[in-house]
């Protein structure tokens, strides 16, 4: 947990996805949902995903956090959910939001 000391606020992305219009039925099935796992995958290797996955109570919605670090980041971090082919073929919508990270939990050490 933050140990109260002061900490510079850091700008994460979130991501909140849902299905695209006309898409009925579970989506994770669906062949477009490979590429959504792909770009999850390109999060990660540039060292951005934090966590992604779909609401418990919300059928196929998820979100996705994102930390980015860096000037302009946060764009190319917008610019490439943008670019999920998941998003440009339809099966999903996103909508981007920055995230002000004000406090946070230090990483558990085992």
């Amino acid at each position: 947990m933050d140990d109260g000391a002061a900490h510079e606020p850091e700008e994460w992305v979130v991501l909140l996805h849902t299905p695209g219009p006309g898409v009925d039925g579970p989506i994770f099935g669906d062949p477009r949902f490979a590429h959504h796992r792909a770009f999850l995958q390109s999060m990660a290797e540039r060292g951005w995903l934090v966590a992604a996955g779909p609401f418990g109570d919300a059928g196929a919605e998820g979100m996705t956090v994102l930390r980015v670090r860096g000037p302009g980041a946060a764009a190319e971090a917008k610019r490439l959910a943008e670019a999920d082919q998941s998003v440009t073929q339809g099966l999903l919508t996103v909508r981007v939001r920055p995230w002000r990270v004000v406090s946070q939990a230090e990483p558990a050490t085992s």
